[in-house]
Formats: structure tokens, sequence, C-alpha cells
């Protein structure tokens, strides 16, 4: 491959990611389009719906799988799938709409999820909550709202009940646990003895909570403060929380306000290269894995202050964009499993981070999914999917929109209104809404939600006029039910119709559909990534490899006369027992994207050959991805630390079985330093075929001599047991960019 097709090729599937020391004209990457966050979601959703019918993890009322319920009707309110209804519904009915008997905040996390299931339909019934509300209200102590969760599990009831019965003494109640939690939860009496260094939860100079009093001025095995990730997770989706549920205008929101920027200042600050959160936000080599739970709540927060304008969006988009990349790249598995969640606990601790829980669920049992994938950790990831995709505007809400007929109480007003659960009706078929987005608008999504998920068929159609019409969608032969999200080929329309004209696997003669939402096209914003490096080799040097075609001069060990380039690749002799290798020393970073084509001459007999691209080598460690070519059978890929000749794997996978002993094969290494860490990323594929769209190794590593800036090189082993000595290791088409 020359350099130009090599250079379209690494365009295209480019990953965007900002990192702390990327020179200022790299990419920010951006917020994806809403329809890939809500499919996103649903993957989410649909792996882990069978799994509460058979839990086994209790109470089904309690904290956590209220935490997931809440996500459910989260997603729900942007989608109106009627399945999602379904699910909270049965949620709540299986807990006959009741709390725990034990009276602290963590058990009205469920009153909070059926007061939000309520709005949509009114059995859920809310009669043992007004009766715990009513009785907290004057006989539950301040001093039971003393640890982090708390924030989340029970303040924003207060704000929803202020609301709810038009009493301002439960909002006042609600400041009042929230004032004793900042100023004197430390002071609470699980932590009897000396007092503690601080009154309060809240370290105002740290922008940070403790967890709880017994963390207040404690220090971890590191010597640093422990601030838990998902303990300020909780807290700062808090904040978001509160505030959407108190009034427009009330003057008690601005310390949540104040609390949700002061926060989101500080949580930027720590985010990781990977855009996601560690278990301990103050020391993220004691447990250096990336963490969902607290990634999910910290984005839902942040996306919630950007779409109501808490926070300024220029700053926090990036952010966001950030996290939501490392939550679908690192956490969703293609099967749907949310991985690196970090188990029920108090304090950082190591997040689960296999792709798959260690027992799958069945008709009968859950399996560990739920333990190795909390319900509250899947809850956080579907609240926050939910404000990511809200931050796509719908172009259609509220505007002036007409119908060939309508229905009275059902009109067509009601299918612009931003609401999933009023609906348009009208009888028979075709039916048509025609929407006026009052101005030439660049559009590149719909959404179409049908009542009860029924199967309409239908076209959208465009118009600069409404004269002259052109099909953007067209799902006349359509036999799947449910909300559709369709994505449209870029136009500019001031005018949207909906033609509905038929239904599938159902005898109504009616249209009902509920939302009709459009959303404008996304405007490509992604610049080439800075090059640091690369090769094509299309020269001829018969001792050693020369001068790189940018990145400088091949510097070599394992002597000159083992190194040659021909026929468009770098050639490495291979001798039995030796690992002659090359590298671009000139080359110097703490953030590179490596890729490489490599494979042997032959395949090799006795012993196993190896390959490796060097991601970054400083003195004489370095991270590498090497792969394993044996004699026989399928080749794996290794994430590896190699100090002064030692190795250590830090991640292994086995690669395509369609690759065969002797095949080229394509690599791909990402590493980048975010503070004390390194996250590395791989792949590889067989040479020619479509690069794959996930990771196959994810690995991070904190080794103290390797998270500054390095170089990059290429590395060849034949093992001593092989007989078919010498054998030449060929690499070619090297690229090495910072990533965005």
């Amino acid at each position: 491959m020359r350099f130009r097709e090599r250079i379209a090729v690494l365009l295209a599937c480019a990953l965007v990611i900002l990192v702390p020391g990327t020179p200022a004209h790299a990419a920010e990457p951006v917020v994806p389009s809403r329809t890939a966050v809500l499919a996103a979601a649903r993957l989410a959703a649909t792996y882990y719906r069978p799994t509460f019918p058979v839990t086994s993890l209790t109470p089904r009322n309690g904290w956590s799988w209220s935490t997931y319920a809440q996500g459910v009707r989260a997603l729900f309110g942007v989608l109106g799938d009627q399945a999602y209804r379904d699910e909270g519904m049965s949620w709540g009915g299986a807990n006959s709409w009741l709390l725990s008997t034990e009276r602290n905040p963590d058990n009205i996390k469920a009153g909070q999820a059926y007061h939000a299931w309520h709005q949509v339909d009114a059995a859920a019934d809310l009669t043992a909550m007004d009766a715990r509300m009513k009785a907290d209200l004057t006989g539950l102590p301040s001093s039971q709202y003393d640890w982090a969760d708390a924030l989340f599990m029970g303040l924003p009831d207060w704000a929803a009940w202020s609301s709810r019965t038009g009493d301002a003494a439960y909002a006042e109640r609600m400041d009042a646990f929230y004032t004793w939690m900042r100023d004197a939860g430390a002071t609470s009496g699980r932590c009897p003895g000396a007092p503690p260094p601080q009154p309060g939860l809240y370290n105002a100079s740290a922008r940070l909570w403790y967890r709880d009093c017994s963390y207040v001025g404690a220090l971890d095995t590191n010597g640093k403060p422990v601030f838990w990730g998902r303990g300020n997770g909780w807290v700062i989706a808090a904040m978001a929380q509160v505030l959407d549920q108190l009034p427009a205008g009330d003057p008690r929101a601005t310390k949540y306000a104040d609390m949700l920027t002061t926060m989101s200042s500080r949580l930027a600050e720590l985010q990781g290269a990977d855009g996601m959160w560690r278990s301990s936000l103050a020391d993220t080599a004691l447990f250096p894995q990336p963490e969902t739970s607290a990634t999910s709540l910290i984005l839902s927060a942040l996306a919630f202050g950007v779409r109501t304008g808490v926070l300024d969006a220029a700053t926090y988009r990036p952010v966001i964009a950030r996290a939501w990349l490392g939550l679908t790249t690192t956490a969703l598995q293609p099967s749907g499993f949310l991985s690196s969640c970090q188990a029920n606990g108090v304090a950082p601790a190591a997040p689960f981070t296999a792709t798959s829980p260690r027992t799958a669920a069945t008709a009968t049992s859950s399996g560990t999914v739920n333990t190795d994938s909390p319900p509250f950790c899947v809850g956080a990831f579907l609240l926050a999917a939910s404000e990511v995709a809200r931050l796509t505007p719908d172009v259609a809400a509220g505007k002036p929109v007409t119908a060939t007929a309508q229905e009275s109480g059902n009109e067509v007003r009601r299918l612009v209104d931003n609401d999933v659960v009023t609906r348009w009706s009208a009888p028979g078929f075709p039916q048509t809404a025609t929407v006026d987005l009052g101005a030439a608008t660049r559009v590149g999504e719909a959404m179409v939600t049908s009542y009860l998920d029924r199967a309409y068929r239908y076209r959208i159609e465009g118009s600069p006029d409404a004269r002259i019409w052109t099909v953007l969608v067209d799902r006349t032969q359509n036999p799947a039910p449910g909300t559709h999200l369709d994505t449209i080929t870029p136009a500019t329309v001031r005018y949207v119709r909906l033609v509905v004209t038929g239904v599938s696997g159902s005898s109504t003669t009616w249209v009902s559909i509920q939302e009709f939402g459009i959303y404008p096209a996304a405007t490509p914003t992604t610049p080439p990534p800075t090059t640091l490096a690369a090769d094509a080799f299309e020269r001829t040097v018969t001792s050693g490899l020369g001068i790189a075609d940018s990145g400088g001069q091949w510097s070599l060990a394992g002597g000159s006369s083992a190194f040659s380039v021909s026929g468009g690749m770098a050639r490495f002799k291979l001798a039995a027992g030796a690992g002659p290798s090359a590298y671009l020393n000139s080359v110097s970073a703490a953030a590179t994207d490596l890729v490489v084509t490599c494979g042997p001459s032959v395949a090799p007999v006795g012993g196993p050959a190896y390959f490796a691209l060097i991601a970054r080598r400083s003195g004489t460690g370095d991270y590498r991805l090497k792969v394993k070519r044996p004699v026989s059978g399928a080749a794996t890929a290794s994430l590896v630390r190699s100090i002064g000749g030692t190795e250590t794997v830090l991640a292994t996978a086995q690669l395509p079985t369609s690759i065969g002993v002797s095949d080229l094969v394509r690599l791909r290494v990402q590493a980048v330093t975010s503070g004390a860490t390194t996250t590395l990323r791989a792949r590889g594929w067989k040479s020619g075929t479509s690069e794959p769209g996930t990771w196959l190794l994810t690995a991070v590593d904190a080794t103290t001599g390797l998270q500054g800036p390095g170089g990059i090189g290429l590395w060849a082993y034949l093992s001593g047991a092989a007989t078919n000595a010498p054998l030449v290791a060929s690499f070619d088409d090297l690229t090495a960019t910072v990533p965005g």
C-alpha cells in the first residue's frame, strides 16, 4: 500500500481522543449523533432486561434496582418504546409500589422512580411513598444524610414532593439535609472519637466530596486522600436531578447549580485520557482501570448542565464527547454487556473488567450478570445516554403542524409536543402530517414513535417550499414494531411531512403516532490526525533501514546486516533465538496511535515467530503490541510491558482464526498517558480486509518510567527451537499519529 492510500485508510478509521499534551491543533471529539447514542443505550437495555424477572439480587425495590428503573424511565422519555414503559411498570408492580421498611435515604430511591413512572401512567401507585415522605418530613433527622450516596438516593425526592404537594416544607427539608451533609456530615455518629479534620463532607479546596466521615482526612496506601469516583458521581448527579425537579426560577436552585458548576470544573481536570474516570479520583494509580458507574453518573450531570445552560457548552461538550467515547469503546460490549463496573461498595476498588459476565443469564437465572454489572451501573449508563441524546435538539418540536385528519383529544399538535406519551390519531390510511420548521434547516436524523409499538409503514419527505417534495426516509414496507430512528442523507429543507401508508401485523385502521422528531445533521469537524512518523518503505537499502519517510533515521539493534529494505517492505533477517529491533528515536510523544503490516516470509517450523509494534520506548523499557505466530493454529496478540528485557503481559487474546500462519497481519496499537497512567488499546486483522470497529485488547498501566514521552519501534524474534531459520520478518506501511 502506498503512502497516500495508507493515509486515506487511517483517516477513515481514526479514533478522536484529546489528551493532556496533545497539540492545540489536534481534533476535539464531538458529541455523537442522537441515533448512535440511543442505539448504544438500546443495546445495553435489551441485554439487561431479561435479568430482572429472574434476579437473585434483592431487594428488588432497593436503591440498585431503583436506579436501573430510573434509567429505563429516562430512556423511555427520549424514545417512547412501549417495551420500556412495560418494563418500568412491571418492575413497580412486582414491588407492589412499596418501599423497604427501613427508613433511610437509600430506601426512598424507589419512590423517586415510582414518581417518574406515575407521570407516565397513574397506575404507578404513590400511596406508600406519599406516606413515607410525610412521615420523614418531621421524623427523619438530618444526621441520616451522612454519606455521599444519600444525596442521589434521597435529595431529589424532596424537590419532587414539594412540587407534587405544593408544600414548600419539603423543599426546605431538602435544603436542611443538603446543608447538614455539606457542612456537618463528618461529625456523624458513625465516627465516634476525636473530632474530624473538618466538620463537613465537602472539601472546598479539592472541590470534591468524601464518601462519609471515615474518609475525612484519611490517606490511601499511596498516601493520597480518598475521594471516591462513584461517591462524587452520586453527588454531582444528585445536583442535576434536584435542579430538574425544582420549578423554574426557584431561588433554592442557586446553591445546587453552584455545586454542579464547581464539581464539573474539577472533574473535567481529572478525566482520563480515555474519557473515563477512575474509582479513586485523587490517586488514579491505585486502581488504574476506567470505571463505568462513576463515568456514567458524572456524564449524566455534565450533559444535563450543558442542556439547561448551567454549564458552558464550549467548555464541556468536548468533556462529554470524550466520556461517551470512553464508555462505548471500553465499557459497552458488542453483546450489550456493560463492563468496568465497580461492585457495590463504599470506597475506591477495582472494577470488573471482563468483556462478559462470569456466568451468562438463562431463562431461569440471571447468572452473575447482576453482580458483574450491577443494576445501578447499567441504570447510570442509561441516564447518561438519555441526557447525551437530549443534547441534539428536535427542530420540529413545537413548530406549526397540519394534518389531513385528526381525532379530537389526539390532535396533530401532539405529534411535535416533545412528549412521547401524547399522540396524534386519525382514521384510515394514508394520513399525512406536515411540519413547518420555520426556516431552511439542514436535517440528518428523524424519529417516529408509534402508539403501542405498532409497526406503522411510512415515509418522510422534505421540501424547501411545500411544493416539490423529496423522499428522505422510506419505510413503506416496514415490518418492525417500536420506535424507529432514521438516519437521513443530509438535506436542507423547511418543510417535512410524515406520510403514514399502513400498518403491519395489526388490524387497526387508525394512524396513531406519539412523536415525530427531526434532528439537525452533524457538521464534520474532524481534521486529519497529527503525523509523528510514517514509512512506506518504498526505497532500496541493502544494509539497514535508512531514513523513514517522516520520523528521521532508523536506529538499529541487532547489527545492520540483519536489516534491509526492498520490494516495498522492511525486512528483518531472523536467526533462531535472535530478536532484532529498530527504533525511531526522534519521535517523542506521550500519546501515539501506530499501525503497521507485518508477517513472516514463510511459516515457522519447530518453534514460533514473534512480531511487535512498539508504541512507546523510554530508556530500556517499552509498551508493545506483540503477536505470536505459532507453527500451526491461531495467532495470539498481547499488550506487553517490557523493562530491561523482562516482559509482563497486560492483556492477551486470540487473533481471528481466518489469519493463516504465513498471512500478513495489520496491527494497530494506541498508548495514551494521562497523569500517572497509560491506557493501551490494540487490535489486529488480516491484511487486505476491513479494520474491526472494536478494540481486541485494552489495558491500563502505571509503571514509573514509562509515563513520559518516548520513541516508537518495530521488533521481531524467532524461537530458538525453530528449524527453518533464517526467516525474514516483513514490515510495511507504518504510520504513527497523535490520536485525534
